[in-house]
């Protein structure tokens, strides 16, 4: 091979120049203008990628919205708390004097969720964990003193099992109770229900 030949080869597959019987398949103008569309393509995409915050083809996911009502008096939010979001509030604050041991490596228990038994507002299994275990409790509330005390009796202590909470110490009352959730909300600062 001669050094011109050499040169073309380099040159075609730089450019992308395909040879057909010794025929360019694209000439160098059609090339660039090939280039100059794609650019073009892939920055109309980006740009609404940037507008819409999604790609063109991800289909728009319809959330119900919530909508928060005032009464006409007021004109003000109403922000009622409940029995369970004073106990849930009470709880997160006292958990580490509820758990029955104490968080490793020097930790703290934090709640992550709640579960309610269905209808009543004072017994529920309460989740928490200090970033390395995970633990569970049942616990029954005494809310004759609420919202000024709210006294808890431990019921049952879980540990985290294969696929489910494996008990620990006490009864478990609530088996097979039909459950309700509630998982702390940051936008809004509360606990929220899930289910």
């Amino acid at each position: 091979m001669d050094k011109e030949g050499l040169g073309e080869i380099s040159k075609s597959s730089l450019t992308l120049l395909y040879r057909k019987e010794g025929k360019e398949m694209f000439s160098k103008k059609q090339i660039i203008i090939l280039i100059v569309l794609v650019l073009i393509l892939a920055g109309g995409i980006f740009l609404y990628w940037q507008k819409y915050d999604k790609w063109p083809w991800q289909k728009e996911v319809s959330v119900a919205t919530p909508t928060a009502t005032a009464s006409p008096e007021s004109g003000v939010l109403s922000t009622v708390k409940t029995d369970r979001d004073f106990v849930m509030e009470d709880v997160a604050a006292k958990i580490s004097q509820l758990s029955p041991e104490p968080p490793v490596l020097g930790g703290q228990w934090f709640v992550s969720r709640f579960w309610f038994v269905d209808g009543s507002n004072n017994t529920f299994y309460v989740e928490y964990e200090d970033g390395h275990i995970l633990r569970q409790l049942l616990l029954v509330a005494d809310l004759s003193q609420m919202p000024n005390k709210i006294s808890y009796a431990v019921k049952a202590f879980f540990t985290p099992g294969e696929s489910d909470w494996v008990l620990q110490s006490g009864k478990d009352e609530a088996i097979g109770r039909n459950l309700i959730l509630y998982e702390y909300e940051q936008t809004a600062g509360k606990w929220g229900q899930r289910n």
